[in-house]
């Protein structure tokens, strides 16, 4: 058993501290939404009044936020109570730069940082089997390891660089954001053919161009009209500029990359911001045959 704190239960986060708990870990738990505390503490977790009495006397403190500028500020918060030789691992889909920044701070006490943003969306999250993605010193992630093993199915470590997690998870998102896109063009253009979508996905899922997009999202959340995948547009947009950010400190040119961008964030606009990611489809139908 670890003592373990954690910060942000959201779509992502309550369901991997829910499952840490389950793990039988002593576990509290700060969020600003008192629901999402009510059902932390009912799954068996401490319920934190602050983020300094969540991370107080914690080995291994877990961050899941909505972007870089929650976690820079959070380790604000927090950094004069986290406990010296203790680790801090953030899972939010962040910037490199961000990370490494909080590392730094972080050394001169003892503190080490692991950027190991997560993949597989809110179900896997509920069930366990996301892929995690994690930067840091080796011997800190094998630490650490067992604790990844109950949330997620897929664990990576892709470098010793604290960011390098957090550069591999933009990357993903960017390859998961334009299947959509150029999945849901083609879906559209062959329905304007007279072309069945169900089918139009069928094959695919199992041709050359099988992505997320057209073995999961489009013929579950799309074609059902539910829409109801999870993830945010605005989020969506959000990842997508933090690509470009990083892009830009490495000097190599996105074409693509700030094409799907601007096209996320024009769908953000017409759709708004908490619209589920698979609205884009939407969009591009109402742009493309208008």
């Amino acid at each position: 058993m670890s003592s373990l704190g954690f910060i942000g239960l959201g779509s992502m986060g309550g369901p991997m501290a829910k499952n840490l708990v389950s793990a039988d870990h002593d576990l509290t738990a700060y969020d600003l939404d008192d629901d999402a505390l009510e059902a932390i503490s009912d799954a068996g977790a401490t319920a934190a009044t602050s983020t300094a009495d969540a991370v107080e006397g914690a080995e291994v403190v877990f961050l899941s936020l909505p972007g870089p500028d929650n976690v820079a500020a959070v380790v604000d918060e927090i950094e004069a109570d986290l406990e010296a030789g203790s680790i801090l691992v953030d899972l939010t889909t962040s910037t490199p730069g961000t990370t490494e920044a909080i590392a730094n701070r972080l050394a001169d006490r003892d503190i080490d940082v692991l950027g190991a943003p997560v993949s597989g969306g809110s179900s896997g999250a509920d069930a366990g089997t996301l892929s995690i993605i994690v930067g840091g010193d080796e011997a800190v992630f094998e630490a650490c390891e067992p604790l990844f093993e109950v949330i997620g199915s897929d664990v990576f470590h892709v470098g010793d660089g604290v960011g390098h997690g957090h550069a591999v998870k933009l990357l993903n998102n960017y390859l998961s954001n334009i299947a959509l896109l150029a999945t849901s063009e083609a879906v559209i253009l062959g329905d304007a053919a007279g072309l069945d979508r169900q089918t139009l996905v069928d094959v695919f899922s199992v041709s050359s161009g099988r992505n997320s997009a057209n073995q999961d999202k489009i013929p579950n959340y799309v074609l059902t009209g539910e829409y109801d995948m999870g993830f945010k547009i605005g989020l969506m947009e959000k990842d997508m500029r933090l690509l470009s950010e990083f892009a830009g400190e490495q000097q190599v040119p996105m074409l693509l990359g700030h094409l799907t961008r601007d096209l996320a964030g024009y769908a953000k606009t017409k759709k708004g911001f908490d619209s589920d990611m698979t609205r884009v489809y939407d969009f591009l139908e109402e742009f493309m045959l208008e």
